[in-house]
């Protein structure tokens, strides 16, 4: 991964999302879509899943990120974006994060994260990496989703591909593939509805989640 890079399972970005235990059923639909390896199982449990692999290894998964990271071995490297509908995800209270505008400017002094922002002006390429992935992970995920990102040229600094689909297919194959290190370079996001007053909006920047939170409904979603 780019920038202040870690284990890519560190930091469950989906957990909110798989509170309930059909959105933790649904989440092994989609998942095992995906296997191409016969002989792998999961079934959800209270509090995350159990995964069982060919030789009838278990691993016991708390958050979406441990459960693709035990499933992965056993299919392709990245998959097919084909979302199918596997059923549905939680749709957690709406949090108090700040949403965060990062902007790059050669002539800014060095600066750090610290509560009560809402902009934040960097010198530098490196520095942003390493603000994404502060963003990315606790304590700062906590306080701060990316809401917008200005003056990089490389790709992770530019807008992506933008996913849509059943909401669960979606999530799960991101994770998938962020994982695989799809978007180490560059930037995906994704809107899907959640139900008919809200829509899920994720995005990732450099391998980096750092925006997983929902959004008013669209009058075209």
């Amino acid at each position: 991964m780019c920038g202040a890079c870690g284990d890519r399972t560190a930091s469950d970005w989906g957990r909110p999302w798989f509170s309930d235990l059909a959105a933790r059923t649904a989440a092994v639909t989609a998942l095992l879509r995906l296997v191409t390896r016969p002989g792998v199982r999961a079934a959800a449990r209270s509090g995350g899943w159990l995964v069982t692999g060919p030789t009838g290894a278990t691993t016991v998964c708390g958050g979406l990120s441990a459960l693709v990271a035990a499933v992965r071995p056993f299919g392709p490297a990245v998959p097919e974006f084909d979302p199918a509908a596997s059923g549905r995800l939680a749709v957690p209270e709406q949090d108090g994060r700040e949403g965060l505008r990062l902007r790059v400017d050669p002539g800014a002094p060095r600066t750090a994260l610290r509560p009560g922002l809402t902009a934040m002006v960097v010198p530098d390429d490196d520095t942003a990496l390493r603000v994404l992935a502060a963003l990315s992970t606790p304590p700062w995920s906590l306080r701060y989703y990316l809401r917008e990102l200005s003056g990089v040229g490389a790709p992770w600094g530019r807008p992506g591909s933008v996913l849509t689909g059943t909401a669960v297919d979606v999530v799960v194959w991101l994770e998938w593939a962020r994982q695989a290190g799809a978007f180490d370079a560059g930037t995906v996001a994704a809107r899907c509805p959640l139900d008919d007053r809200r829509e899920l909006d994720v995005e990732i920047r450099a391998g980096h989640v750092v925006r997983a939170r929902w959004e008013p409904a669209s009058p075209a979603s």
